[in-house]
């Protein structure tokens, strides 16, 4: 991982703002999500510009330029059209032009399955260079009528760069999962809801904190590593309680866990990527992050990254 970036809604949009349009407020949603603010799209933003954004400072951060990546992968569940995909948007914008281009879908545990896409496809010689994003306009689903989900979602994109040339580090193992018979408990799109955001919060709770701890054990177990031995877990930014009763469960000391819900909200697959702009001058090499996702489908996945 050579370059990290990442861009942000337009709009601070406080828990004090949402008191005035819902009936709701800062001590409930802090109390329960540990949200404080998130961002909201602007005029000329959407998905598309916020993925381009963050995939140019990543390139920049990284000092190379667009026309080196061979690769384009973006995880996102709200691009504003079924086609062209906006991964295909994203490699024109910055250049890289006639490169293989493709989203995946996996909702809130969208990148860290593009993560694995993208690497296997390094470790195989597809490609020698990804662009790897995470991207979601979350206001662009979401029923902002609807207080128990309109306090939860922001707007961001993250996106990292990585290059096949340094085989000291890298990612080292995935976990990929799904159940479409838990497919009620969470979906947008459906015409019933009105094509917006549904979630069974309580269901969704309950699944994700079983399904954190499990991940991060079931890859330190299967690559013989210890917690010791990682610096840094990177989990999806849903809620803060779901983040520490996993946490508790693990017991793991609260400087390993990167936690940024209460400033960005859930930007579902962009919530991972964009954590790796605070951590990334910190980064120990010999040491390990692990990162996990977990969204509608459901669907869940972890990565195990060597620095």
């Amino acid at each position: 991982m050579v370059g990290v970036g990442r861009a942000l809604g337009g709009r601070v949009v406080t828990n004090r703002d949402l008191e005035t349009v819902l009936d709701t407020s800062d001590e409930w949603i802090s109390t329960r999500t540990g949200i404080r603010e998130r961002r909201f799209v602007t005029d000329g933003q959407d998905t598309v510009t916020l993925a381009v954004e963050a995939s140019r400072k990543a390139l920049a951060h990284a000092g190379v330029p667009g026309e080196s990546v061979d690769l384009v992968v973006c995880a996102t569940s709200t691009g504003p059209a079924s086609m062209p995909s906006v991964a295909c948007l994203i490699g024109e914008a910055v250049g890289a032009v006639g490169v293989g281009a493709l989203d995946v879908a996996a909702a809130c545990a969208g990148f860290s399955y593009a993560a694995a896409v993208a690497s296997s496809m390094l470790e195989s010689g597809v490609a020698r260079r990804a662009l790897v994003v995470g991207a979601d306009a979350m206001t662009a689903i979401v029923d902002q009528r609807d207080r128990s989900t309109a306090v939860l979602f922001g707007d961001g994109a993250g996106a990292v760069v990585l290059d096949s040339g340094d085989e000291s580090s890298g990612f080292v193992d995935h976990i990929l999962g799904a159940d479409g018979r838990m497919a009620p408990l969470g979906y947008a799109g459906h015409p019933g809801n009105g094509d917006k955001l549904y979630q069974n919060g309580r269901e969704v709770f309950k699944f994700a904190v079983r399904i954190f701890p499990e991940m991060v054990e079931k890859l330190l177990a299967r690559n013989g590593i210890s917690l010791e031995e990682v610096q840094y877990i990177i989990p999806h930014q849903a809620n803060a309680r779901i983040i520490q009763a996993a946490m508790r469960k693990l017991d793991v000391p609260e400087e390993k866990v990167v936690i940024n819900v209460d400033r960005f909200g859930n930007t579902s697959a962009a919530s991972i990527p964009i954590s790796y702009p605070d951590i990334y001058e910190s980064l120990e090499p010999g040491r390990y992050v692990i990162t996990v996702g977990f969204g509608f489908g459901l669907t869940w996945a972890a990565n195990l990254y060597r620095i």
